[in-house]
């Protein structure tokens, strides 16, 4: 028995969920503007975050572990102290981590400078600029380290309004966009 071909009077088509984008490009680039506009305050509180989470999550990595033997699991719970301990004491957290910069940047610059100079023997100084640049960012963040944090938190949150932008304007773009449309390529 066949029956007869009825005419489709609605199409339901299930749009993209164009607003998790627009959502997450909101606060992404309301973060780049608190950077902008307190680039000291957001910054210090982003890094002491952001590192006093990474060592909790190390911490909790190492405790959960499939087999944890007894080292790695004092080695986790000290990481698990260690996060907490440097988001509550994030003033000192900061200055530490801004002299280990200011360190690590000159002797990378010199390290760079000692090759540069053995590899050049003859060739353009030009070579040896960045090795420079970078020792003299060295002696600036230690200097200096309230003026380094604020140009990194400008640039960072130059670049954090700027994704966030791309994102707002990704998400009104998949706005117009239904599910039918999109195509997931599986390798």
């Amino acid at each position: 028995m066949t029956y007869p071909l009825e005419p489709v009077t609605h199409v339901s088509t299930r749009r993209f969920p164009w607003w998790i984008p627009l959502v997450v490009g909101v606060l992404v680039a309301a973060a780049g503007i608190g950077l902008l506009i307190w680039p000291f305050v957001a910054a210090t509180w982003i890094l002491v975050i952001l590192f006093g989470s990474a060592l909790i999550a190390n911490g909790l990595a190492l405790t959960v572990r499939l087999r944890p033997s007894a080292s790695t699991t004092v080695g986790g719970v000290l990481l698990i102290l260690a996060g907490i301990l440097a988001i509550v004491f994030s003033e000192f957290t900061v200055s530490a981590l801004v002299t280990f910069v200011g360190v690590s940047l000159i002797f990378v610059g010199a390290l760079w400078l000692v090759i540069g100079i053995r590899l050049t023997e003859g060739a353009s100084m030009l070579v040896l600029l960045p090795a420079l640049l970078t020792l003299l960012g060295g002696v600036v963040t230690l200097i200096w380290p309230d003026f380094a944090i604020k140009v990194v938190a400008v640039v960072c949150g130059l670049f954090t309004v700027m994704l966030g932008t791309s994102l707002i304007w990704t998400a009104i773009r998949l706005r117009k966009i239904s599910v039918s449309q999109t195509t997931i390529i599986l390798d």
